[in-house]
């Protein structure tokens, strides 16, 4: 796989067929993968080969399900990418928890905005100053940073993508605020790619939203 960080050279030839593969191993919307007009059933058995089926078989159920099975897994993604609508919707921020908000008043530490704005410190950035780049108004902004706002997932992908967070504060950050990866949607198999292989490019983040119909976060 490509390994680009956030340089500003011209886009690597492989960025895209990177992607393309990760995207054909993890999306896992099989309604929508087994719609497509080349897609073809696929049995155990013909994911198992030699394999032990007793051992394997959980495994093979599940994987034979995704897009990188496929016979001709290339024109089954060429026409998941035709057909694929990007129709998800979430605010960028939930009203805490009655008990959190009543520890944010008191100053506590152990909160996602706290935690959230200790990244962004650590990652060379003014907590403060966030608001506008992440395009929420001060007064949400400065409410999230203390705890009375808990953020979304869509909020944390544009802090992710914005700082070129590495996986593992990603994650830390995603399980205090009860997020989680969702591959059934392909905005959010990208986003994980682009964090898992540190591509933090404007212009390669631009391309991989623009390649799957997805709207741009950033």
């Amino acid at each position: 796989m490509t390994k680009n960080t956030n340089g500003s050279g011209a886009m690597s030839e492989n960025f895209i067929d990177d992607l393309n593969a990760f995207f054909c191993k993890y999306y896992s919307n099989f309604d929508f993968i087994c719609s497509m007009p080349s897609y073809e059933s696929m049995t155990i058995s013909m994911i198992l080969k030699n394999k032990n089926r007793i051992e394997e078989g959980e495994y093979a159920a599940n994987e034979m399900r995704k897009i990188s099975f496929q016979n001709d897994p290339d024109k089954v993604l060429a026409e998941i990418k035709e057909r694929y609508v990007d129709n998800t919707f979430t605010f960028s921020v939930r009203v805490a928890p009655m008990r959190q908000r009543f520890l944010a008043f008191f100053g506590s530490k152990n909160l996602p905005g706290r935690l959230l704005g200790k990244f962004i410190t650590k990652y060379g950035e003014d907590p403060a100053s966030m608001a506008d780049k992440l395009g929420l108004d001060e007064s949400t902004w400065k409410d999230t940073l203390k705890g009375i706002y808990i953020p979304e997932k869509v909020l944390l992908f544009k802090v992710f993508l914005l700082l070129g967070m590495r996986k593992e504060d990603c994650d830390a950050l995603m399980k205090l605020c009860g997020a989680y990866y969702n591959f059934e949607d392909a905005r959010d198999v990208v986003v994980r790619y682009l964090i898992g292989y540190r591509v933090f490019n404007r212009e390669m983040i631009d391309a991989a939203f623009d390649e799957f119909h997805i709207r741009r976060i950033i």
